[in-house]
């Protein structure tokens, strides 16, 4: 599969970088400062192709200059992945407790005015509050330099998928449904839970991805209530619902699946609750297309599932963004919002049942994507339900 995968250029953050710099100037605003970790990467990655590992990173924007910050253990592996920017190390950001001889550390103060070529007066902030870290608004502060909040430059730059970005989706989600194959074949009685997201950790490795949006997700039983619980030591029982959810990341671009089976004997009662879920998830992909209010996706499983009295145990909206992490991309979220559907994005369509008196729950969910000209592309020809 790598051998004729699509790959990121330099290009293709050159492009970023010239398309990030003209909202900035748009905004009137001199220099930004996005931030990313490990668990939420996406800001820092999209500008510099860095994808931060262990230790937090932040990113400098000017006219004259892309600057990442971070902690010196993060330089040598910015220098491996990163396409656009140079590497500072800053104190802040080092691993707690390490000590590092010969090091040449910088100030922030010293990389703003590196960036600007003075010191700024005032500094948008790209990244949402939660991503921003303290070391960075306290240091602006003590400086004396106004923020403003810039999120929505980024999220929308973000957002709006370039044709590369599109195919890397698509090639996420083809790791995706091997991995999830492999483990709807390694459910069975007796199995831990641990054993069957090993088949998919190995296989969305032996794709050719190098990470995952999120831990491989199996949940037998009660433990599905645990709607995002990572795969434990327990066997698996005979005629347990199993929950279970893969997020490959290829060159930090993430898919998901969803699917819930039965481990060995399924009875009746159990083959309906899963066929109603699959159902609403039918009902939302059909109603996806370009120009359509995002909510409607949203109430087309939801009166899928009020037909059969389920809608009570509807956790959460069925569409959300993915990216360069899954789930927690913005602008994406179908339950509330009136905007209507673009092209050139990808989002998910998840059917999310919880609470349940007799199943407990259970998670139907695959990855989509509009094109540049409004064609829906739904990314796994996996069942959504085996068997």
């Amino acid at each position: 599969m790598s051998d004729t995968a699509p790959r990121l250029t330099t290009e293709e953050f050159e492009g970023r970088v010239a398309r990030l710099r003209a909202a900035l100037d748009r905004a009137g605003v001199p220099v930004g400062i996005a931030c990313g970790n490990q668990g939420l990467p996406g800001d820092v990655q999209w500008i510099t192709g860095y994808d931060p590992h262990l230790e937090t990173a932040a990113v400098v924007v000017s006219p004259r200059a892309v600057i990442a910050i971070g902690g010196p253990e993060g330089e040598a592996m910015f220098e491996d992945w990163a396409f656009m920017g140079s590497w500072r190390n800053v104190d802040a950001y080092e691993i707690p407790g390490q000590h590092y001889d010969g090091l040449r550390f910088a100030t922030l103060a010293e990389v703003l005015e590196e960036a600007v070529g003075t010191m700024p007066h005032t500094v948008g902030l790209l990244s949402k509050p939660s991503v921003m870290t303290w070391e960075i608004i306290s240091e602006l502060q003590d400086l004396g330099i106004a923020t403003t909040d810039n999120r929505d430059i980024l999220s929308t730059l973000r957002y709006e998928k370039t044709e590369l970005e599109l195919e890397l989706h698509r090639r996420a989600s083809e790791v995706a449904t091997r991995a999830m194959a492999a483990m709807i074949a390694a459910v069975a009685p007796g199995v831990t839970e641990l054993e069957v997201a090993a088949a998919g950790d190995a296989e969305l490795k032996r794709a050719g991805a190098y990470s995952t949006g999120f831990d491989t997700i199996v949940c037998a039983g009660d433990r599905i209530s645990t709607i995002i619980g990572r795969a434990s030591r327990r066997p698996i029982a005979d005629g347990e619902l199993v929950m279970l959810g893969v997020a490959p990341r290829w060159d930090g671009y993430t898919s998901a699946l969803g699917r819930t089976i039965v481990a060995g004997t399924a009875g009746a009662a159990q083959r309906d609750f899963l066929a109603h879920g699959a159902r609403a998830l039918e009902r939302a992909a059909d109603t996806l297309a370009a120009g359509v209010e995002a909510r409607e996706v949203h109430l087309a499983a939801n009166r899928s599932l009020a037909e059969v009295g389920l809608d009570r145990y509807h956790a959460y909206g069925v569409g959300h963004g993915i990216g360069l992490s899954e789930c927690l991309e913005e602008r994406t979220a179908t339950a509330v919002s009136d905007y209507r559907v673009p092209p050139g994005i990808t989002m998910m369509l998840d059917v999310g049942l919880y609470g349940h008196p007799e199943h407990v729950g259970a998670r139907h969910e695959d990855p989509f994507l509009v094109t540049h000209d409004g064609r829906v592309e739904r990314l796994t020809d996996l069942p959504v339900l085996s068997g």
